[in-house]
């Protein structure tokens, strides 16, 4: 290891001491991203307003504790869709995790599978599902359409060529969300690598030079690998790129679900379920499992928080399919309210992406284990033995019962 290694490992070392929750995460991903990457993780859809329903949503939820009790080692092992977790919270498919951190989607994998959890590879990630496939560990993938049937097709094939252990099919994506700060950072659906562009970039990046020198030393990797054959030119798409509104939808159809399901051997998860007929609709059509999502409040502003809806799901198909959740995850003590409610596991996506951008690859297994001790520090003060045993009855469901009427008063 070189002088210089030691010195970088010693200095991530040191700021990663100062992360202590979500909060510290965000705020040191901030310090050290351009103010455009920073906004496009951080960001929502329009006026935010599903983005702090999400987390609302959460901090409206109280517990009730057992008292008197000791749990000595909390039990936070689960199974989900034939992978044993022993840590009920998975790594969310995020696009343009290679700007924030050249590791991208390969650390984020790699740290997943040291916490003992799965990783859900994107198709808009910033290496090759190929390459992603090769880290150990368990590995899902998540398809866009592409405004294509054929390049769906194609990328779903080669997922499973791949060894990818699941197939998730996002769903809510049928036009990009209205991200009105990537528009006002330049960060726009036409942007492409080019010396006109880096001119123009070069004033709102150059404030973070450590940023810029990593992004240079990878070899400005804007384009998503995924798509190199899914294009008339032959080139890859650019991450701003993928969703710019076509003739098509980017979400898959019904009908593209039941091509999945017909083609796809192993485990198919339809991901932004956020009513009871779509949830029933997916289970009618052979989905194995659910991921309860509202794209992070990225996509359609207005749309309600996810575990205001999640109960709800969870009695109308949770004995047909698993459920799992997204959207508002920011503290451990938040994954237990969700598998309180139906959720057999949560996925993260801003909470890696700022520990990547703080360390990397272990900034990210960083902040993972926070959630990991705040999920025991919460079970043991709630007196509960293992997350197999959580249901309604751990939180306190009179004050829920405004919030969410019809959902917390069957146990």
């Amino acid at each position: 290891m070189s002088l210089l290694s030691s010195f970088t490992d010693a200095q991530t070392d040191r700021r990663l001491q100062t992360i202590r929750n979500y909060t510290d995460a965000r705020a040191s991903a901030a310090k050290r991203l351009p103010k455009a990457i920073f906004d496009y993780v951080d960001g929502g859809a329009e006026d935010e307003v599903t983005l702090g329903r999400n987390t609302k949503a959460f901090s409206d939820l109280s517990f009730a504790p057992r008292g008197a009790t000791w749990v000595a080692e909390p039990d936070l092992r689960t199974r989900v869709l034939g992978c044993d977790l022993s840590l009920p919270v998975m790594t969310a498919p995020c696009g343009g995790m290679r700007l924030v951190h050249p590791e991208g989607d390969l650390g984020i994998a790699r740290a997943a599978s040291r916490a003992g959890t799965v990783h859900v590879a994107t198709s808009a990630s910033g290496y090759s599902l190929e390459e992603i496939a090769q880290t150990p560990g368990q590995q899902w993938f998540q398809a866009y359409r592409f405004s294509n049937e054929d390049a769906m097709q194609s990328l779903v094939r080669r997922a499973q060529t791949a060894g990818f252990g699941a197939l998730v099919a996002t769903i809510d994506t049928a036009v990009a969300g209205n991200r009105e700060k990537d528009f006002r950072n330049g960060f726009s659906y036409n942007m492409r690598i080019n010396l006109a562009n880096i001119a123009r970039m070069a004033p709102r990046m150059s404030t973070r030079p450590g940023w810029v020198y990593r992004f240079m030393r990878d070899g400005m990797p804007f384009e998503l690998p995924n798509t190199a054959d899914l294009t008339s030119d032959g080139k890859p798409m650019e991450l701003t790129e993928m969703t710019r509104t076509g003739k098509d939808s980017h979400s898959p159809s019904w009908q593209d679900i039941r091509w999945m399901r017909s083609n796809w051997d192993g485990p198919l998860v339809i991901k932004g379920i956020l009513t009871v007929a779509d949830a029933r609709k997916a289970a009618s059509l052979g989905a194995d499992g659910i991921i309860v999502s509202n794209h992070g409040g990225r996509q359609l502003d207005g749309a309600p928080a996810t575990m205001n809806v999640l109960t709800r799901i969870a009695e109308a198909v949770g004995g047909d399919v698993e459920i799992l959740l997204d959207s508002g995850v920011r503290r451990g003590s938040d994954v237990i309210k969700a598998l309180s409610l139906g959720a057999k596991a949560v996925l993260v996506g801003r909470y890696p992406a700022y520990g990547l951008a703080a360390g990397g690859e272990a900034g990210v297994s960083h902040v993972l284990e926070i959630l990991r001790a705040e999920m025991i520090r919460t079970m043991r003060l709630l007196g509960c033995t293992s997350v197999g045993a959580l249901d309604a009855s751990w939180l306190n469901t009179e004050a829920a019962a405004a919030e969410l009427p019809d959902l917390l008063t069957r146990k």
